[in-house]
């Protein structure tokens, strides 16, 4: 099959959790032995060492101004795309306003199949929400609804995402680890700091001021634990202040952002992997947990036991024998959650074994690509 994959507000290769699920999917859907075309933007900067295509042919979009509202401005240019190509099928990877790549299938008689990552359906304080109360005829609430009825299909991470009346006929797809790449590496020792391994992009609901409380405490009690960030963004500054403040620097390491074929080497140097969310720092999350972070899955490759917030969701993609569950937006909690496992060093290793079990079974690319590529043949059907 002839695939047209569309990012048009993505940077790739790049270190965001779309670059990597859009660069990844594609990779395994090449592998599969599909044609893949990958279009999206063009990053900044190479960033250094970066994931190989694999046989994914990139195409590069114009950047129209640094807004996503332009982003359905993409559409000619994909045009162009399908009248070269000649796609079986496009995938559009769905931006409130975005929509360019399913109307120009649409227009050329292309199947079209929507991926939603984050919701596709109103919510308190949205952007959306925001410009639709300002007029009569809800030009966004309009335009999405016309990007959801010309998809042959749609695939999502959480029906969560998408609306009411379309939940049942959406497939759910987590995301994925390429476990090539993501390898355990030493053993946990029995003595000496835990070293715990955090990947982030510094959200407010990212939980990271809660992490630099939780290290604290564990401090203040003398445990020994030596805690490497990974990435940077809005809340990454005031992360890092709060440590010095609460003196814990020495502890703690901020290395920023990362290219992201370099996290597998600082993720095997780790014991244990922290996920820390702050759900009600984040009004979406309102429609219910629809996250599926990609840091977790790579923590299980990496054979790291995963430290993460009590979430029903959470606890459905895991289990106690590869992470341990805290109440979320509770640091003290959190603290005692790595301290426990700090505690024994024995459970640790028991876990980093089933964890890299768990994602070789279940949460690879080529496991979620295989969905995907039934989703597609379905749309082209």
């Amino acid at each position: 099959m002839k695939i047209l994959y569309t990012a048009a507000g993505t940077p790739i290769p790049g270190t965001h959790g779309g670059s990597v699920h859009a660069l990844e999917l594609c990779r395994a859907l090449a592998r599969r032995g599909h044609e893949v075309h990958l279009a999206a933007l063009r990053p900044s900067s190479s960033g250094g060492a970066e994931i190989p295509l694999d046989g994914v042919q990139m195409h590069y979009l114009r950047r129209f101004l640094p807004v996503s509202v332009l982003e359905w401005m993409a559409g000619r240019a994909i045009r162009s795309l399908i009248a070269e190509i000649r796609p079986d099928v496009v995938v559009e990877r769905f931006h409130t306003f975005g929509g360019g790549a399913i109307a120009a299938a649409h227009r050329a008689g292309v199947p079209a199949v929507l991926e939603i990552n984050s919701p596709a359906r109103d919510y308190p304080g949205s952007r959306r929400d925001t410009l639709d109360k300002l007029t009569i005829v809800r030009p966004v609430d309009r335009w999405r609804r016309r990007q959801l009825e010309r998809c042959a299909a749609i695939y999502t991470t959480s029906r969560l995402l998408v609306p009411p009346e379309l939940q049942e006929s959406a497939t759910v797809i987590v995301n994925g680890v390429d476990i090539e790449r993501f390898t355990p590496g030493s053993e946990t020792r029995d003595t000496g700091p835990l070293h715990c391994a955090y990947v982030s992009s510094f959200r407010s609901w990212h939980g990271a001021e809660d992490l630099v409380e939780a290290v604290s405490h564990c401090v203040s009690r003398r445990v020994p634990l030596r805690v490497t960030c990974i990435g940077k963004g809005p809340r990454w500054k005031l992360a890092k202040e709060a440590a010095v403040l609460t003196g814990i620097e020495d502890s703690i390491d901020f290395v920023g952002r990362v290219p992201h074929a370099e996290v597998p080497r600082l993720l095997a140097d780790a014991d244990i992997g922290v996920a820390p969310f702050a759900p009600d720092q984040f009004r979406a999350l309102e429609l219910g947990w629809f996250w599926s972070p990609i840091k977790i899955f790579e923590y299980l490759a990496a054979g790291l036991p995963v430290v993460t917030a009590d979430i029903d969701e959470l606890r459905a993609l895991l289990s106690g024998e590869v992470a341990n569950f805290y109440r979320p937006s509770d640091p003290l909690a959190l603290a005692e959650a790595i301290m426990e496992l700090e505690a024994d060093r024995a459970a640790v290793r028991r876990m980093s074994k089933a964890a890299r079990a768990l994602a070789e079974q279940q949460y690879t690319w080529d496991h979620q690509a295989a969905t995907v590529d039934d989703v597609l043949n379905r749309a082209v059907q």
